[in-house]
């Protein structure tokens, strides 16, 4: 039996994706506290959007990435989705972080 080369990162993956889902529950259960219970700064307001936009975006699109594997698509299929799932994710990233502007800069 053949070692997959890929094996480490797969590892890696599904670990983060793990610590992802934890991370989102927490976070977004103070998040909600805070929203409803609780007085937040801005600051704390702009980290806690932007963890949960980085987070989210992580652990959404890693799981259609490894949907999307289950598919036997190949290693050339494997690495377009890959590079398109990133491309998707960093500009998603970048509009929500434009979408929370106001909170980073303050104003």
């Amino acid at each position: 039996m053949s070692a997959n080369p890929s094996a480490p990162t797969n590892v890696w993956l599904w670990l983060f994706q793990r610590v992802t889902a934890v991370l989102l529950v927490v976070i977004l259960g103070v998040h909600l506290w805070l929203a409803n219970f609780g007085q937040a700064s801005v600051s704390l307001r702009a980290i806690l959007g932007v963890t949960l936009l980085g987070l989210a975006l992580f652990h959404g699109l890693n799981g259609v990435r490894t949907i999307i594997f289950d598919f036997s698509i190949g290693v050339q299929g494997r690495r377009l989705v890959t590079m398109l799932l990133l491309l998707l994710g960093t500009v998603s990233l970048l509009f929500g972080m434009h979408g929370l502007w106001p909170l980073i800069v303050g104003g």
